[in-house]
């Protein structure tokens, strides 16, 4: 289990089950119809497996409201009832929606386990870090990478990152669906998330839905706040086997994760959708200009 509690298979693995779907609109094509005054409001839940055995789920709450995004989300992971091992985190994000896409205002997380606990919050400003709280805080080593001011400039949390990933309509190409390159930094370390076509794959839904889904690779890009020379690190940097499998929601007229697949040093742990639940209001226009 230390290969799911390393802190950058930690990150990995909490944005992969984060990918919000809530966020749509004309996007890409340079129009963002006038705000829906009525909330809209995204329920999902997902089974985390380690493998083969599950270990744990993940819940998450969603809401967007005149263009404001709010996000709270629970992550439970537990062996012989807590007797061998247990861990929960708890991570929430704010923030705008712009046409060039989301602007955070603030980002949490916070972890207990068996034996330790985190907790982290990180303000930004126009997707510029402007504050950071890291307590217990991390203690200084020559071997991490530094992370500098230029580092925390034009970024987003691991939360705030899905919108790049939203796209309206059930009709997009798996190219326009895995076509992304996402910066992020979570409060100790900056890195990117390249995303990339590798192919479909047949599916059948708890939701209902029966049809293709498309595959995307999904590269972990190391930049700063690691150690070059970890072991953790350099596994997860030369990573071919990260996935993410996306299917429509029509109703929603956006794409969402069925099923997120990490390999890890010892096994592979796996996260599959077992319910998911939009309502509310119109996702077509429910961003602003």
């Amino acid at each position: 289990m230390n290969a799911l509690r390393a802190s950058r298979y930690r990150s990995v693995l909490l944005f992969l089950t984060l990918f919000l779907p809530f966020l749509v609109g004309a996007w890409g094509h340079g129009q963002i119809a006038a705000a829906d005054s009525k909330p809209s409001k995204v329920t999902a839940k997902y089974n985390i497996n380690f493998n083969g055995l599950n270990i744990g789920d993940f819940k998450l709450l969603a809401t967007l409201a005149n263009s404001e995004y709010n996000v709270s989300a629970q992550a439970r992971i537990s062996l012989l009832a807590g007797m061998l091992f247990e861990w929960n985190g708890l991570t929430s994000s704010s923030g705008r929606v712009m046409s060039r896409g989301p602007l955070p205002y603030a980002y949490s997380f916070g972890y207990k386990s068996n034996d330790k606990s985190e907790k982290i919050d990180v303000k930004f400003s126009n997707n510029v870090v402007r504050e950071i709280a890291v307590n217990p805080p991390q203690r200084p080593s020559s071997a991490r990478v530094p992370v500098t001011r230029k580092h925390m400039q034009n970024v987003v949390d691991p939360l705030s990152a899905v919108v790049m990933l939203s796209n309206i309509g059930a009709d997009k190409s798996g190219a326009e669906v895995c076509g992304r390159r996402l910066p992020i930094f979570d409060g100790k370390a900056r890195y990117d998330l390249q995303l990339s076509l590798k192919g479909t794959k047949q599916i059948s839904a708890s939701n209902g839905y029966k049809g293709p889904a498309f595959i995307c690779r999904v590269k972990f890009i190391p930049i700063a706040g690691h150690k070059p020379g970890d072991d953790d690190s350099n596994f997860a940097a030369k990573n071919d086997g990260i996935e993410v499998w996306m299917m429509p929601i029509s109703k929603a007229g956006l794409y969402v994760p069925y099923y997120i697949n990490v390999p890890t040093p010892v096994g592979t742990a796996t996260l599959t959708s077992s319910a998911f639940n939009v309502e509310g209001g119109d996702f077509r226009r429910a961003l602003v200009q």
